[in-house]
């Protein structure tokens, strides 16, 4: 048992290899994206250099000077850091420690929804196959740039043991179930949201069948045994979550709304779309940028109706489960609204965003879909369970990995190469070297609105930057800091305050004497002037008022970056 599951991890290790080349070979030096991944490599390594001591605050970052509990403004990937720190410490290298663990992502979540679907079937080759379909499906695929979403690992093993804490009432496994909830919420708040309506609906299937059956002794058994563990789990869940209380608490204005979550809600279209670079575009799928990109494939669709059928007369209670919850995550995906026969229909979400707080956290509705297929997943593994059962199953398991190869293989992944330690544009190199209380403000800076939009600049050089390139120039400059290690006005994340967007608003006039005197009141020590980044004909007028400022001092000058000293507020 033990070599078969061994087997199968390396042969999921290779394909995953092969599946995301020729990003694959380019695992020290390359991202899928410059956006979010750059972004996820400094939180990476600062959290790294938290553990390390070399840092002295695990809530204020270095980012959004002077800002406070910044690694709140995103996913803290505390649960991440936990694997990514010691390969950070072996290599001195964040970029190679993300993309390890996208790889293993992929591995681990074969091997977890192996587990559980071994749990479920006791059949080994139908749990192999049917892991695949969950592991590689397109919601995870698409996300390969999205660390935190792509952290999907924990979720069996949450279902697993919590099935097993209701058919045994072992404390071990809700111990278990509570400790892998608890590092799936740690790698994406997400999580802890998505888990809640599954978790519920098992809950309440399960209390159904004890009080239908006149075994109301086992559900007060169970009762008592999570009553025990009650304090800690809140404890527990409040420590993990407490930059984000503390967020909300010291930044009344953070809120979602309704808007922010209506272009990233699926539409059934999304259900039958794939990526852009999936082979399946070559005969005619539509294709949709990630997060619509929700194509469960036919072999899954198939095999999950022939599975609900087969495990119906064995297994109501999880057929109940899946059917329930699969619906459920189906119509939460579609979010606020959809248009049905020409007509607008409020959806189930948009009462639920209102009535609930913690569905507020959840931006991005279409990803509710990667459980839609998680369950479909489950209920196909009693159909494969049945199939292999039968004459000639070895070629029935050849014929449905061919058939799922073809539908989710992707015919390049894109990249981009990343300077590392040694190659770092030179300004950073000197910042590097320069006392560590120092606070820079890198320039140009616009709001995140004004420039072009984020995916034009998804696959860009450094060198190719402009300011209109707002996200792009902030992900490479945070990036960049996790080597100098210096406090900084500029930053990136999924929350941006009011008094950040005032300060990027008024420096969109820099150098003028408003916006030095604005960084001077915050007390910036240096202004990173970047002339190359600022359009052609601004960057004449820019040299010459720099030049002139009273205000200014230049510390530093090499090709287009200029370092000057903003002079203390007196």
């Amino acid at each position: 048992m033990s070599k078969s599951i061994f087997l199968y991890l390396a042969a999921v290790t290779l394909f995953t290899v092969v599946l995301f080349r020729p990003f694959t070979l380019h695992l020290r030096d390359a991202v899928v994206n410059v956006i979010d991944p750059l972004f996820y490599a400094w939180n990476l390594q600062y959290n790294a250099d938290v553990m390390e001591g070399k840092e002295k605050s695990a809530f204020d970052t270095n980012i959004f000077y002077p800002l406070t509990n910044t690694i709140a403004y995103s996913d803290t990937l505390w649960a991440q850091s936990l694997l990514a720190t010691p390969i950070i410490w072996a290599t001195g290298n964040a970029i190679l420690a993300q993309n390890i663990l996208i790889i293993l992502s992929f591995v681990v979540s074969a091997g977890s929804m192996y587990l559980l679907l071994y749990y479920l079937t006791k059949h080994q080759a139908a749990s192999f196959i049917s892991a695949l379909f969950f592991a590689f499906s397109y919601p995870r695929i698409a996300q390969i740039g999205h660390l935190p979403f792509l952290s999907s690992q924990w979720v069996p093993l949450v279902i697993l043991y919590t099935l097993k804490f209701f058919d045994e009432g072992k404390t071990r496994s809700l111990l278990a179930a509570y400790i892998f909830y608890a590092l799936a919420t740690a790698s994406s708040i997400y999580f802890g949201v998505f888990l809640t309506p599954m978790l519920c609906i098992v809950t309440l299937v399960q209390v159904c069948i004890w009080v239908s059956r006149n075994k109301q002794h086992i559900l007060w058994n169970r009762l008592k045994t999570v009553g025990y563990l009650f304090i800690p789990f809140v404890l527990g869940f409040v420590l993990i979550n407490l930059p984000y209380l503390r967020l909300m608490a010291e930044h009344p204005e953070y809120k979602r709304t309704l808007f922010d979550t209506y272009n990233l809600r699926a539409l059934p279209i999304d259900y039958i779309s794939v990526l852009p670079q999936s082979l399946l575009l070559t005969i005619g799928f539509p294709s949709a940028p990630p997060e619509h990109a929700l194509y469960p494939t036919l072999i899954l669709f198939f095999t999950s109706i022939i599975g609900t059928y087969k495990a119906w007369v064995g297994n109501k209670k999880l057929v109940l489960i899946c059917v329930i919850s699969g619906l459920t995550y189906l119509i939460l995906s579609f979010g606020v609204e959809q248009t049905i026969f020409g007509r607008t229909i409020k959806m189930p979400y948009y009462y639920l965003f209102n009535a609930i707080p913690i569905f507020r956290a959840v931006r991005v509705p279409a990803r509710f879909g990667l459980f839609v297929i998680f369950n479909l997943t489950i209920l196909s593994s009693f159909a494969l369970q049945q199939v292999f059962n039968r004459k000639y199953s070895l070629l029935k398991i050849f014929t449905v990995i061919t058939l799922f190869l073809i539908e989710i293989w992707q015919i390049q992944t894109p990249f981009v190469r990343i300077p590392l330690r040694n190659t770092l544009p030179a300004v950073y190199t000197w910042l590097t070297n320069q006392p560590i209380q120092i606070v820079v403000a890198e320039l140009p800076l616009r709001l995140f609105y004004t420039g072009r939009s984020m995916e034009g600049q998804l696959m860009k050089q450094y060198a190719d930057l402009d300011e209109m390139d707002n996200y792009a120039l902030e992900t490479y400059r945070i990036y960049f800091s996790a080597f100098h290690k210096k406090r900084m006005i500029n930053g990136y994340s999924g929350f941006f305050p009011e008094s950040y967007n005032r300060l990027a608003e008024t420096l969109e006039g820099f150098p003028s004497e408003f916006s030095i005197k604005a960084l001077q009141d915050i007390g910036v020590t240096y202004a990173v002037v970047h002339i190359r980044q600022y359009e052609n004909e601004k960057r004449g007028e820019i040299t010459r008022v720099l030049a002139h400022s009273p205000l200014l001092t230049l510390s530093y000058s090499r090709g287009d970056d200029l370092v000057y000293t903003i002079s203390k507020k007196k």
